[in-house]
């Protein structure tokens, strides 16, 4: 059940969509921005075949959720966002080369409707295309005044994690006794680093103090997770035309997601012998009915679903040490932003 606080999130997420307009005409600005600093760094790529690929990649659009978050926190915490352009650049960087892993590994053959790189151009150019993006976001680190040496170790700790992350989902395929606390962990460096990452390097290029930079990189943490739970409620009950992907992908591809992890400590034996059956099962169609309500039985979504909103409510808590301004309030509403998504 939902605490009142969580209660009061949840609605107030899903009943204030206009409260979300001043958010999204931001994100936009910063999208435009991001794409433009993108598109005026990569002018140096001359070889026509490279060029074509990552212009490809960056065409696109993706939402750019990371740099706004590196340019909002540093505004929130009084700092210049120009500063924060460099830092900005080079966690979208890390995004994509991880998209393109992410891919490869899955053998995914589009992403949201569109192409994925290593489909459209290749293995090899898609492997040099990660290279290059790793290469410019450590040259982008390293551009930010005063705190350089910081941002390439924030970055490099981050790409780390980011491995061990993938590696522990990946490995989680082949396991049945998954704890709750083994899937936070593998979220916390599959796709919280990166947020976490954003939020201090934000806080980094205003110069802010270590207590709020520890502060915001908890709430980074905190709302990188909820995505990533938030991720796995979109696969089984999303518009899969807005999702992009087939819906239930995840249960074709036999991932122990927080939902199924939930599932298998709480159901029967013959529930449970019954999901493992279909968990994995890539012509899943006709049984993929069956496996949700499998699923709806244990309250495993319901599970997540509140897991998630607990971590909103607790990543909010920590923007209390910023100074009150629209920045700040921009933040609040990033993080109900992203369980109002769809996709």
């Amino acid at each position: 059940m939902l605490t009142p606080q969580e209660a009061a999130i949840m609605q107030q997420i899903q009943t204030s969509g206009a409260d979300f307009t001043a958010l999204l005409l931001r994100a936009k600005d910063v999208g435009r921005l991001i794409d433009a600093e993108i598109e005026r760094d990569m002018t140096e790529v001359e070889q026509a075949g490279l060029r074509e690929a990552v212009t490809f990649l960056f065409e696109g659009r993706g939402k750019r959720l990371r740099p706004f978050l590196v340019l909002t926190c540093a505004q929130a915490a009084g700092g210049d966002p120009k500063d924060a352009i460099p830092p900005a650049l080079a966690v979208e960087y890390l995004h994509n080369l991880s998209l393109i892993h992410d891919d490869m590994m899955d053998n995914s053959g589009e992403r949201h409707g569109r192409a994925t790189l290593h489909t459209r151009y290749g293995l090899n150019t898609a492997l040099l295309v990660g290279d290059l993006l790793y290469s410019k976001a450590v040259e982008q680190a390293s551009r930010v005044p005063r705190h350089a040496i910081r941002m390439v170790e924030v970055l490099a700790t981050t790409a780390k994690k980011m491995c061990i992350g993938q590696f522990e989902d990946m490995s989680f395929e082949r396991r049945d006794d998954l704890l709750i606390e083994d899937y936070l962990h593998m979220a916390s460096c599959k796709t919280s680093a990166l947020y976490s990452a954003s939020c201090v390097c934000g806080m980094l290029a205003a110069d802010a103090d270590e207590p709020s930079i520890e502060a915001l990189a908890a709430f980074g943490e905190k709302i990188g997770t909820a995505f990533q739970i938030w991720d796995d409620v979109l696969d089984l009950q999303a518009d899969p035309l807005q999702l992009g992907k087939p819906l239930g992908l995840d249960i074709r591809e036999g991932k122990k997601t927080l939902v199924v992890i939930h599932f298998l400590k709480t159901a029967d034996a013959a529930s449970r012998k019954r999901f493992l059956e279909l968990l994995g099962k890539r012509d899943l169609n006709g049984d993929l009915p069956e496996a949700v309500a499998l699923l709806e039985s244990t309250a495993s979504i319901e599970f997540a679903r509140n897991t998630a909103l607990r971590l909103l409510a607790e990543a909010k808590e920590h923007l209390a040490i910023l100074p009150p301004s629209a920045s700040r309030d921009l933040l609040h509403q990033y993080a109900d932003f992203l369980l109002q998504r769809s996709y």
